[in-house]
């Protein structure tokens, strides 16, 4: 039986019946019953990432949601794998900067099964010192895997340049001397200290019962409630930086990005429109000005990310190094335009259609709702409905994306990362980089 203490709310939202309930260790439970369709994404989230760790355990976030894969007090590795493969599902992980999330996506009937499987690895990880062992050598090939693309390898260095020591910036993998020294205890106290009730949000989307759920979570997450310890972060200062890798590359790959705010702030939703306006999809005004009318690169785009208490705006590109001076030219002759003011009715309007479409076919997915409601418990603690991300997207006026504008492209809060055959010398010339 559910306990008479647990708290719960429930609302209606896109097409979807919304609870809420928090079990009386602390650990939160968001659940969607979307009753037409025959899968359920399940997933539970740990408020802990690279952004908690200290230097010297960077990666121990990473290095633990890989070790509880590989075996249980009564499952091994190869167990744990088929578990859900099985029936035709799938389980699976990862590590952000702010969250390790353990989720599994199965047929409706299969979802005890899941939530059953991620309990056990979770609570009954044997981690094994051989394991450990042998786990390192993956995650060393893992950055190797990374250090060798240097699309993905940019953002590590822009987030190094943009929040310079600020653990925000440490990659989400770790370093290689500090993977090599990981042991099974510090294994051990990591989990011990992170994985508490307080600490933990589950939450699951599709054709699922919100009572015999939380039965099951009850009887499978017995968390004490003083086990482990409260999340404390420290704020980080972002401050004008450059930062070039040199590197035998045939392209130079670059990242231009701003520290913007938390999802929190009254200013997302604008902020959302204006980098679709900048560089989300092939409409936008850097793909159709820097690839389309000029053809200097192959890939370009902006991005948003949001953390707990602030967030990024970033400017991804890579082209040929002759040309890195003209194309970052334009780029930011785009900002500059977007914070006179230079944005039309036209434009805004079909900027918000193109977000507002994005979120609702994304809606189509188990897994995408699941990460939603997860996030918005993470990040604000309630649920925002489609109806109102709507509401928030179509009262977004032209005044306020120039004021984001404004906020955001500051010329002395700016960080650009490069990396290939890149030096300075290439910005001169660029008036945000005297």
């Amino acid at each position: 039986m559910t306990s008479k203490r647990a708290k719960g709310m429930s609302l209606r939202g896109h097409s979807g019946s919304f609870k809420k309930t928090i079990l009386p260790n602390g650990l939160r439970i968001v659940a969607e019953k979307i009753p037409h369709v025959r899968s359920v994404s399940f997933g539970v989230w740990v408020d802990v990432g690279s952004r908690d760790e200290k230097l010297e355990k960077n990666g121990i976030s990473h290095f633990a949601e890989h070790m509880v894969f590989k075996g249980t007090k009564t499952r091994s590795a190869q167990q744990i794998a088929q578990s859900l493969e099985s029936v035709g599902g799938h389980l699976n992980a990862f590590t952000s900067r702010e969250q390790t999330c353990y989720y599994a996506k199965v047929l409706d009937e299969n979802l005890p099964q899941a939530v059953e499987i991620i309990a056990d690895i979770i609570r009954n990880s044997v981690l094994r010192e051989e394991d450990v062992k042998k786990e390192k050598k993956v995650i060393l090939e893992e950055i190797k895997d990374v250090a060798d693309s240097p699309a993905e390898m940019i953002h590590d260095l822009f987030a190094l340049s943009l929040w310079s020591k600020h653990s925000l910036g440490y990659p989400v993998m770790g370093r290689a001397k500090s993977v090599r020294g990981f042991s099974r205890t510090d294994l051990v106290s990591f989990m011990r200290h992170n994985y508490s009730p307080q600490r933990i949000v589950i939450a699951a989307s599709g054709n699922l019962e919100h009572q015999r759920l939380i039965q099951d979570i009850e009887m499978l997450f017995p968390f004490r409630t003083d086990r482990g310890r409260s999340l404390q972060r420290s704020s980080p200062r972002a401050a004008k930086n450059v930062r070039f890798k040199r590197k035998k590359t045939a392209q130079v790959h670059l990242c231009l990005g701003f520290p913007s705010f938390p999802f929190s702030d009254p200013g997302r939703p604008a902020l959302s429109v204006l980098n679709n306006i900048v560089g989300a999809g092939m409409s936008s005004r850097l793909f159709q000005k820097v690839r389309e009318e000029k053809s200097l690169v192959y890939t370009i785009y902006s991005y948003i990310d949001f953390y707990q208490d602030t967030g990024i705006l970033g400017i991804y590109y890579a082209t040929s190094e002759r040309q890195i001076r003209q194309a970052l030219s334009l780029v930011i002759e785009e900002l500059e335009n977007l914070k006179a003011g230079k944005l039309s009715e036209s434009e805004l309007t079909g900027a918000k259609n193109q977000l507002k479409g994005q979120l609702m076919l994304g809606l189509e997915s188990t897994s995408n709702r699941m990460h939603r409601i997860a996030k918005h418990e993470l990040l604000v603690g309630r649920f925002i409905n489609l109806d109102e991300s709507l509401n928030l997207i179509d009262g977004v006026t032209i005044e306020e994306v120039v004021a984001v504008a404004n906020r955001i492209f500051d010329p002395e809060r700016c960080c650009l990362a490069g990396l290939g055959p890149v030096n300075r010398g290439s910005l001169n010339g660029l008036s945000w980089f005297k």
